[in-house]
This record gives C-alpha cells, sequence and structure tokens, in this order.
C-alpha cells in the first residue's frame, strides 16, 4: 500500500452535505471527491498563477486597459 497522509478539515455542516451529495452523483467515496477536486484547484493554482497577483477575496477581478493611469491631456486643465 502506497505511503498516505491524514488532512483534516473543519467545514459548515451545509458545505459537507452538499460535498456527500456531490460525491454521490459522481459515484466517488467522499474522501476521494475531495482529494480530487483540491488536487486539480492546487494544480491549476501553482501552475497557472506563479507570479499573478492573486485574485481578490470573493472572486471579482477584472484587467485594466493599458495606459489607464496615464493623465488624459485633455482633462488636464481640470486639475
Amino acid at each position: 500500500m502506497a505511503a498516505v497522509a491524514r488532512l483534516e478539515l473543519r467545514i459548515d455542516p451545509e458545505h459537507k452535505r452538499l460535498i456527500e451529495e456531490a460525491a454521490a452523483v459522481e459515484h466517488q467515496s467522499v474522501s476521494a471527491f475531495v482529494v480530487d477536486a483540491l488536487v486539480r484547484r492546487a494544480r491549476a493554482v501553482v501552475s497557472g498563477r506563479q507570479g499573478q497577483a492573486p485574485r481578490p477575496i470573493g472572486g471579482w477581478s477584472f484587467v485594466l486597459p493599458e495606459g489607464w493611469d496615464e493623465p488624459l491631456d485633455e482633462f488636464a486643465d481640470w486639475r
């Protein structure tokens, strides 16, 4: 048998019920479902987000156009 490590989580009871339901739909144990989801998310974060700023809490994210912070000459006299 391969070596294993234990990971304990404390989660909201409603989240637990949702995870259990999703695992049942996928015909997986809760442990297999959670490990699969966490590993996929961790790989995406590690491989795709290195060198990028973290996303704000709540998931809101947007990209500002190039030059957004440059002064607008036509409004210079309004300052």
